[in-house]
């Protein structure tokens, strides 16, 4: 009886590196391996052959969580929150400039104070 060898099953594997201590991981690219193990030399031998790294992630692609692309609501924002965005920050000046140039000046509400006042005066002496 002639026994059959079953085909290796082979996975895609995503790889994060690690630069330096101070960094964050990036995502580098991906590998086809038929394990972790594998696919960690072989990341190493394809991503950090001439580059120094501290730490490398490997992460079967099915066990990376995403949202579909067809949901293109679930990044649909709830409220106008444009004045945060750096575009904003032009629309927030000609704002600004428009209401300081409505607003009432220091001086005009002492006047109208001062002037109220001395109405006030006239109006008791007499």
């Amino acid at each position: 009886m002639t026994e059959t060898k079953k085909p290796l099953e082979y996975d895609v594997f995503e790889v994060f590196v690690q630069k330096t201590h101070a960094d964050s991981h990036i995502h580098v690219g991906s590998v086809v391996a038929p394990s972790p193990d594998v696919a960690l030399h072989t990341a190493r031998e394809n991503f950090l052959r001439r580059d120094p790294a501290v730490n490398l992630w490997i992460v079967p692609r099915n066990h990376v969580y995403s949202t579909p692309y067809e949901d293109s609501d679930f990044f649909a924002r709830e409220m106008d929150r444009k004045y945060r965005e750096v575009g904003g920050y032009a629309e927030n000046g000609r704002l600004w400039k428009m209401y300081r140039e409505r607003a009432i000046k220091l001086e005009e509400i002492v006047q109208d104070l001062h002037g109220d006042r001395g109405r006030e005066r006239k109006e008791g002496e007499g």
